[in-house]
């Protein structure tokens, strides 16, 4: 299929000479600006937080949804109908593709990144799971993609990263797209694997570059991954943009917001949606705007390269993940609004599977580590992959009583917003109240502020993730050789069938 030629702040094929010389990207220049088209109709597709999810699973009443191949479907049929009347297509996606499925944990996003190639996206946005593998492996996918992937608030020293935007010249209608990132990536991410990286105020970096792209642009759009409420502040602080498309909270908006004259769009997560905005323009002029989501459902045809090449992939997870490791006689709890809430009979096992191989009165583990619920019946290695698609790996110290209070109010200071640092908790027992955890007891007794207790928790704890800080303050903090994956196979090797309830340790 023949593309619309376009015009790039930063041509992609240089992108190792940009990691080389990052300097290079706060100079280069934007593009001549030919006339704007009198007329004509530009339809957007818009994806975000896909997190690894290529294959088609279980939704609403156990109903199969998303899936790449159906996706690449829809978006094909829609630039061919585009096509036919003489419209065109842009198709972005908002961060945040890699990460959530045992496919893309053992094969570091090279699944997600030949399914995007495939696809030929106009553009991508970094999120913040772009980081999980590492910047050696973020480089060589970034290397190995062929098409723009761009964000203007990643620096090392005072340098950006990353190309902080890309023209595009859609049959004469000049469009300029914004790239950026949530700055919770700093605590969000493991500290270890973004050492020597920062991530600036993404409104800021906006207005930085507002002036320049809006004079290169007929139609401005920043591409972000920053949460709804990130984009409104955007929309209300840089009223020269035309469109948001967003990511990273994973908010289904079936309509466009408006803010000012500012279209923010975002469309859930997992590949549930494609997003679709359709943009009447009139001169430089957007005269009129039409957006929704599009459910991908199982009723809708697949895509047949696309299908060939997830079950090749899934060809070789099966051989390497199929075995059964165990049997699960109760549900284990693992949704995200769940895990990162409340207690949790997963959070309970994982917890406490922490604090028996490490030895210690309590365990601690942030919510956000884990991945997916585990259904009942026979539990996989590749369960027990989707659970932990993290190489994390415990670490024992001691905190005093004093200690362990703060980290627990930091805790319930996440709970709101489900962030991922509300904590599964072993060995403790607590009620949220107003103020802050309340009644804290270990093993049934009193927490003594003056008294320090051994504890385990995960590495990207200790390093300061999720804005963890206490745990540097700690006494005797040791590395333990021990992956918590490995941790729950050997548990299952050891008691083959499971039942695990929630106790109340979290009221």
């Amino acid at each position: 299929m023949k593309k619309p030629r376009e015009t790039r702040l930063f041509p992609f094929c240089a992108l190792l000479l940009v990691f080389l010389l990052p300097a290079v990207l706060s100079c280069a220049a934007r593009p001549g600006r030919p006339e704007a088209a009198q007329a004509g109709h530009l339809t957007i597709l818009h994806l975000n937080d896909l997190h690894g999810q290529l294959e088609p699973f279980s939704a609403d009443k156990g109903k199969l949804a998303g899936g790449a191949a159906r996706l690449a479907a829809l978006v094909e049929g829609i630039r061919a109908e585009n096509r036919r009347l003489g419209r065109h297509t842009l198709l972005l996606m908002a961060g945040d593709l890699f990460l959530g499925s045992s496919l893309s944990a053992l094969y570091k996003g090279e699944a997600e990144l030949d399914f995007l190639n495939r696809l030929s996206p106009d553009a991508m946005t970094l999120g913040n799971h772009e980081f999980d593998f590492g910047m050696d492996v973020l480089h060589e996918r970034i290397r190995q993609a062929r098409f723009p992937v761009i964000s203007a608030n990643i620096y090392r020293g005072r340098d950006r990263l990353f190309p902080p935007v890309v023209f595009k010249d859609v049959a004469g209608l000049q469009v300029g797209v914004l790239g950026l990132i949530t700055p919770d990536t700093a605590q969000l991410a493991h500290p270890d694997k973004i050492a020597g990286i920062t991530f600036s105020d993404p409104v800021a970096e906006a207005k930085k570059l507002a002036v320049e792209v809006r004079a290169g642009s007929d139609i401005f759009i920043a591409l972000t991954h920053t949460g709804v409420e990130a984009d409104k502040r955007l929309a209300g602080e840089v009223p020269v943009l035309d469109v948001v498309i967003g990511g990273h909270d994973h908010v289904a908006l079936l309509e466009p917001l408006k803010v000012g004259d500012v279209w923010i769009c975002q469309a859930q997560y997992r590949g549930l949606f494609l997003g679709r905005l359709d943009l009447k323009i009139d001169g430089k002029k957007i005269t009129k705007v039409g957006g929704r989501l599009i459910p991908v459902t199982d009723e809708l045809p697949e895509d047949r390269e696309i299908k060939e090449m997830v079950a090749s992939y899934r060809g070789k997870i099966d051989q390497k993940l199929k075995g059964v490791v165990g049997n699960n006689r109760a549900r284990l709890v693992g949704e995200p609004e769940m895990v990162r809430s409340m207690e949790t009979n997963l959070g309970n096992l994982v917890a406490d599977v922490m604090r028996e191989a490490a030895r210690t009165e309590i365990a601690l583990v942030n919510g956000g580590s884990i991945r997916a619920s585990i259904e009942e019946g026979p539990i996989t290695l590749e369960d027990i992959w989707r659970v932990f698609p993290y190489d994390s790996q415990v670490v024992r110290l001691e905190l005093s009583g004093q200690q362990i209070e703060e980290v627990l109010s930091h805790s319930v200071s996440l709970r709101p917003g489900l962030t991922g640092g509300f904590l599964q908790v072993s060995g403790l027992s607590f009620v949220i109240g107003r103020s802050g955890p309340q009644d804290i007891r270990v093993h049934g007794e009193p927490l003594r502020k003056d008294r320090f207790y051994s504890a385990a928790i995960t590495d990207f704890m200790h390093a300061g993730g999720d804005g963890y800080s206490h745990f540097q303050k700690g006494r005797s903090g040791l590395l333990q050789p021990l992956l918590i994956r490995d941790l729950l196979l050997a548990y299952l090797k050891e008691n083959k069938e499971i039942s695990v309830a929630s106790e109340g340790r979290i009221r």
